[in-house]
């Protein structure tokens, strides 16, 4: 199935976005997007060269809870993929297709690496964000890509991006499981390797969103390693506190 990529000028709500809201993570303006040179492998290394700033891009939410030597983007999203590939397949109805998973993780946060990691508490609208890395995409798509010779890549990059923001499908709802699952993951090991420093509010806003019956497993899993840590720490009650009235794939609202 051929991709249809909007052109740049469109958005979300179909106008262009203007300049006051042109503010990435950290309320940080965003710095210009890539016009294509003319020259097709030149807009492909260019591409190439902007992958690296997913390599230096800190997760937000690390950094602002004061964790040393944050992950990046690319780091987040490389163990998803490898996440992706556990999920077990057999005796379901609908097989997911595993491949897609694993493309789909390593392309969700393409768009943080022009617009940054943008996280609930900078008070960006989910609208505007979505139109802020669709934008992004965009750019990339039709700058960077846009030769014939990047047709292929194109319509395949931007076909799991498009999929994975629509949510509609198996897959692109399990790469969001994964995306939590790997947060949750991220935080017991700062909280382990850090000491006492506590993360409780990146397990309330993931666990009881959880769906896939096994990634539910893993973070009921996780939960229990959580609470031995800090038992064995003599800190035990403090964890309880925190989110010991979180159930897994329940939100609170149930």
């Amino acid at each position: 199935m051929t991709a249809t990529i909007p052109n740049e000028s469109d958005t979300v709500s179909g106008v262009s976005l203007p300049k006051e809201t042109r503010l990435g993570a950290g309320g940080k303006e965003l710095p210009e997007l890539y016009r294509s040179s003319g020259n097709e492998m030149q807009d492909r290394l260019a591409f190439l060269h902007m992958l690296e700033q997913l390599k230096i891009q800190k997760r937000s939410g690390w950094i602002r809870e004061g964790v040393e030597k944050p992950e990046s983007v690319a780091d987040h999203m490389y163990r998803m993929a490898m996440i992706a590939m556990m999920i077990p397949t057999k005796g379901t109805d609908r097989p997911l297709d595993i491949g897609r998973c694993v493309q789909m993780a390593l392309v969700h946060d393409l768009a943080e690496a022009h617009v940054g990691d943008i996280t609930p508490v900078e008070g960006v609208s989910p609208n505007l964000k979505h139109q802020l890395e669709e934008e992004a995409m965009q750019s990339f798509m039709h700058e960077m890509l846009g030769g014939e010779g990047n047709r292929e890549a194109r319509e395949r990059i931007w076909s799991l991006w498009e999929e994975y923001e629509a949510r509609e499908t198996p897959e692109s709802k399990l790469v969001k499981d994964l995306d939590r699952l790997e947060l949750i993951l991220q935080a017991i090991e700062y909280e382990r390797s850090q000491d006492v420093r506590t993360l409780a509010p990146f397990f309330l806003g993931s666990m009881p969103h959880l769906e896939h019956p096994a990634v539910r497993e893993w973070a009921q899993a996780l939960f229990e390693e959580r609470q031995a840590l800090w038992e064995s720490r003599g800190l035990g009650e403090q964890a309880k506190s925190e989110i010991g009235h979180v159930r897994v794939g329940v939100p609170a609202d149930k």
